[in-house]
Order: C-alpha cells, then structure tokens, then sequence
C-alpha cells in the first residue's frame, strides 16, 4: 500500500493516526522539494517512529516514479509532503499513477497554506477565486500573465490568494518588497492596471506556525515593514474583491 500523507506547516503538525501508520510503514520517503520541511522536524519524526526518514528529488517523482513507489505492491511505503497531499499537481500525478498501476492508496490530509491564508484573512473563504503565483523574474523570463488572473478575479469581485514563489535551487524565498515589485511591473504592461500604491493587501507570513505575522494595509503601507521583520518567513498575499460589512470588520484586527 502507498500512504500519502500531509506535515502541515509546523513542526508536529502531524496527526496521531498519520504517526501510527508511519510506525507500521516498511519504508518512509520525504518530499521537501515543493515547500520547506525544517529538519528540527524530520528528528521528531524519525524519533517517534524510530526509522530513518529517506529524501526523495524531484526526479524520483517525476522522472523515476515507478521506481519509487514500486515496492507499494508488496509492502506498505509512506510518502510524507509538506502541507496537505494531492495539493500540488505533483502530488495528484504519484496518486494517479498509483491508481493505474494497481497500487492501493490511502491519504491522510493536514493542514495546507491554502486554508491557512484565508482563514486568517478573515475574508469569506467561499469568495475566493482561483490561486495565482507571484514568480520571481529572472533574465529572458518576465511572465505576467498571473496578472490576467488577478484582473479576472476583481472583475467576479473575488478575492485573490496569492502566493509567492520559492526559489528552491537555492532555498529563497521571495520577499515582500520583491512580490510587489513584480506585482507593479507585470501590471503596468496592460492595458488596464489594477495594482497601485494604495490597494490595501493581507499579507500573511509563516501562516500556520508559531511565528506567523498577519498585517492589513495599503501596499505603499506594508513596503515600509522592515526587511529584518520577515526575513526567512515565508510570505503570502490576499488581494480583497469588493469587502462585505462582516468582512470590513473582520480586517480592523489587522490596522
């Protein structure tokens, strides 16, 4: 059998019944690729379980899957994922496959930035329109079409979740003043802009843990928190559509 199963955000973020069947596991991968897993975190793993937890690439899930989760046939593999399996595309891809190849499968879920983020926005989760990227630009790549979507979303008076992207090769994540950068200049080329100084934001960094930091204000606003503040937190972004009255109350926790 393969178990896919989520870590949430924070350390122990696992749940007991996930422990439990890691205990009964033959064999435990870790994916750390998609997001970060602190290796406080991989130790606490590895001392309840009492088995060395195996760290698995992008190309052994993409590349090499049958290999990776061949032994499923027989024995009982564990896949452990940062926040809440089947989120990412990956993810599904390793279920499918599984499915296909005659693999049972069981998912045990955890919490995710996704329901992390909106819950905290204080924002009705059910006005929320599809989730953008914010990428980092680099030279001879300069995307902007996650602009469209943020259009697209204010135009349905939805609220946009955005996250911000992580340069895994060289374990960065994308800062606050680098988000609206890109924000601005992706905007600026179309014909109808929709971010300026004061469109008012909730950003959230390190949502789910104990550190996390919730802040509400105009974009000129949140630019003049000190880089020191979020430095290594991990950030996202929730641009607000149209704000009902309970909503506008909800938000003054954050001035």
């Amino acid at each position: 059998m393969l178990v896919l199963i989520g870590l949430g955000l924070e350390a122990k973020d696992i749940s007991v019944r996930a422990l439990e069947e890691l205990k009964r596991a033959d064999a435990i991968y870790l994916e750390r690729y998609t997001a970060q897993v602190e290796d406080k975190y991989v130790r606490y793993l590895e001392q309840e379980t009492g088995k060395k937890l195996v760290e698995l690439h992008r190309q052994d899930l993409e590349d090499h899957l049958d290999k990776t989760i061949s032994a499923a046939k027989v024995k009982n593999i564990a896949i452990l994922f940062p926040g809440d399996p089947l989120i990412a595309t990956t993810h599904k891809i390793i279920f499918d496959y599984a499915r296909k190849s005659g693999i049972k499968t069981k998912t045990l879920h955890s919490v995710s930035i996704l329901t992390v983020a909106i819950g905290e926005s204080g924002l009705d989760a059910y006005r929320f329109g599809p989730v953008i990227t914010i990428p980092f630009w680099q030279d001879g790549y300069k995307p902007v079409s996650f602009i469209d979507s943020i259009r697209k979303n204010l135009e349905n008076n939805e609220h946009s979740l955005l996250l911000l992207d992580i340069d895994q090769k060289n374990s960065r994540f994308m800062n606050l003043h680098e988000a609206f950068d890109v924000l601005k200049k992706a905007d600026a080329q179309g014909a109808k802009t929709v971010i300026a100084d004061n469109t008012s934001f909730v950003m959230i960094a390190n949502g789910g843990k104990e550190s996390q930091v919730v802040r509400y204000g105009k974009m000129s606003e949140l630019e003049k928190i000190p880089y020191a503040e979020l430095k290594d937190k991990i950030l996202s972004l929730v641009l607000p559509a149209k704000l009902s009255f309970v909503e506008q109350e909800s938000l003054k926790r954050f001035e």
